[in-house]
């Protein structure tokens, strides 16, 4: 049986552990991806793999990052309006992010009358507004999250071999959309350290 050297340098054992349960938040679970979604790229943007190679892992990761970003914000949103919303369950809006985008809307808009997260409201209606453009990119993309996770086939094609996407392009409104995410997962662990 062939065995591939998957440490050729003959790095210590210890440096391979991954403490998977470490970091339980969205906001790790974000982070994280978005520091894989920046590698990938790079690989790209450097011209040391191609975009046809890194493609399909790399529009997957910037879905789902999205899609953790919509949830991430949920959560704590639904928690302080007491509103019911499970990230994993039909009611979390699935893989939806167009009703994630919506339930976000709503949410926000409750938590603005309770007088939750005052004076963020004009930035996060501009900020929501880019964020749209971004879900609507990767919706177009890829609806259910599904397209990316497996591969074309002749008698269910997902995508048309003909007409590419631009990672440049994808990247470019990935980090726009994500500007949302990011700001208010600052303005949350603000909030929190404040209420403990």
């Amino acid at each position: 049986m062939f065995q591939s050297d998957n440490n050729p340098r003959k790095r210590r054992a210890g440096l391979f552990l991954a403490h998977i349960g470490l970091y339980p938040k969205f906001s790790a679970f974000v982070a994280t991806y978005t520091f894989c979604i920046e590698k990938l790229f790079e690989l790209v943007s450097e011209g040391n793999e191609t975009a046809d190679i890194v493609g399909v892992p790399l529009l997957f990761l910037m879905r789902h990052t999205l899609e953790l970003g919509y949830k991430s914000s949920l959560v704590y949103l639904c928690e302080r309006n007491s509103t019911i919303f499970d990230p994993k369950k039909k009611n979390g809006e699935g893989h939806s992010l167009e009703q994630l985008h919506k339930r976000l809307g709503l949410e926000y808009s409750q938590a603005l009358k309770k007088g939750i997260l005052p004076g963020f409201d004009q930035w996060f209606d501009d900020s929501y507004a880019i964020t749209e453009k971004g879900m609507r990119f990767f919706d177009k993309l890829d609806e259910g999250s599904t397209k990316l996770r497996f591969p074309n086939t002749n008698e269910s094609p997902t995508f048309d071999r003909n007409n590419p996407v631009n990672l440049l392009d994808a990247k470019n409104v990935f980090d726009d959309a994500m500007t949302l995410f990011t700001t208010m997962a600052d303005v949350i662990a603000e909030d929190e350290s404040r209420h403990g």
